[in-house]
């Protein structure tokens, strides 16, 4: 039986929130959160503005969030709208028996059980704690298990275990695909500030605040590492990196016993050997050619999806290697994508491309500069599947490597 409605004088009030968003260190936006409460339940909407640089290309992107749910925060409309250069959307609706999602990727299904990230806060505000399926409306609509836990008082951990691990069978063990957050409370016991594991840190400010206008930084500069020393003149570089790291053996790198990472293109990693059969590397070059001539790099181009990947015509180094991915695997060569840094300098800056079994070997290949085989300036952190979950994991072990200098 339903519960009773709640009174009008028993129901939360509505409500708004304002933050601050940083990463690198640098001011990259603001959302704005609001909760209107009905006798039916409550409307959760949440906008991000970003404004930043990427090199000299200004980049400008809004995110809106919008969730239906019931008294009993039970969640039954989703939608999802991302505004740059073109508009995305997408929406879930909760079924008797699955959420059904649809948006550019197609439609498909999730679990009836899993919440919109988003709605959680309330939740935990609402129990002190969470643990369930969810899913991130504005990363594809992945879902996995969620947790939220308090560590000490006004403080939480929160930490999402996604639907698919960023490993291949036998491979080396290999860090979970994970996201993770530490969350301080404010006297409302919403978020006050929370720092995630992809180091982006989002702060409580005033409508004010939020309305004042910042100076947009290049990101580009903000998260790249510094490499300490010189190469020297030497046909191999190596390189010396500090982090929690747990490095894949991807082609193009080898990790030394004595320590140290060598970089080059001849070197073929150790990735587990896929099915026999012909050489392919001349297809492979062929596809590798086609991506580089259709799409026209643009920094400020819309963010793209695993699923749109195939057919775009312009973006960054991602768009670059998902379109590879896709239209490899429909070619049935067995590929995948690796997120990592791209030597530019005097500094690593954040790179992806990929990785296929030519029916011999694994080669790397990176789309956005037409190089096949790849490698001698790439330093791989993860290889994952070219989806949505392995983006978000390859993202997230970025972080770990946290300074980086020549041997």
């Amino acid at each position: 039986m339903e519960p009773p409605d709640i009174p009008v004088a028993e129901r939360p009030s509505d409500t708004e929130r304002y933050y601050a968003i940083w990463l690198g260190g640098a001011k990259i936006g603001t959302a704005h959160e609001t909760e209107q409460w009905s006798r039916a339940g409550v409307v959760v909407r949440r906008t991000e503005t970003m404004r930043f640089l990427r090199g000299d290309v200004p980049v400008e992107l809004a995110t809106t969030i919008e969730i239906t749910a019931d008294r009993r925060l039970s969640p039954s409309h989703v939608t999802w709208t991302e505004r740059a250069q073109a508009v995305r959307h997408g929406q879930a609706d909760r079924g008797p028996a699955a959420w059904i999602v649809s948006d550019e990727a197609g439609v498909r299904r999730l679990p009836r059980a899993a919440i919109p990230a988003e709605l959680v806060p309330l939740v935990v505000r609402r129990d002190g704690r969470f643990a369930g399926d969810v899913f991130l409306p504005a990363r594809g609509f992945v879902a996995g298990a969620g947790r939220i836990d308090p560590i000490a008082p006004d403080r939480l951990v929160a930490r999402l275990v996604l639907e698919r691990a960023a490993t291949t069978a036998g491979e080396p063990a290999a860090r979970e695909a994970t996201a993770e957050a530490t969350i301080d409370l404010g006297p409302d016991a919403m978020p006050l500030r929370v720092v995630d594991g992809e180091g982006v840190i989002a702060t409580r400010i005033t409508a004010a605040q939020a309305a004042a206008p910042f100076d947009p930084v290049d990101l580009i500069a903000a998260l790249s590492i510094p490499l300490a020393g010189s190469p020297g003149a030497r046909p191999v570089l190596e390189l010396e990196l500090d982090g929690d790291l747990a490095l894949p053996p991807v082609p193009g790198q080898r990790l030394r016993r004595g320590g140290g990472l060598e970089l080059a293109a001849h070197l073929a990693g150790a990735l587990p050997p896929g099915p026999a059969g012909p050489d392919r590397t001349r297809a492979i070059t062929a596809l590798v050619a086609g991506v580089h001539d259709r799409i026209v790099p643009d920094l400020a181009a819309s963010p793209i999806s695993a699923g749109a990947a195939s057919a775009a015509t312009a973006g960054d180094c991602t768009t670059f290697a998902l379109s590879y991915a896709a239209l490899a695997a429909a070619r049935a060569i067995p590929t995948r994508v690796v997120t990592g840094f791209r030597v530019d300098g005097d500094r690593l800056i954040r790179h992806r491309w990929a990785v296929s079994w030519t029916g011999r070997a694994w080669i790397a290949v990176d789309a956005a500069f037409g190089a096949v085989p790849a490698g001698g300036d790439l330093v791989g952190v993860a290889i994952h599947d070219a989806d949505d979950a392995g983006l978000v994991a390859g993202e997230a072990a970025l972080t770990h490597v946290r300074a980086a200098a020549w041997k």
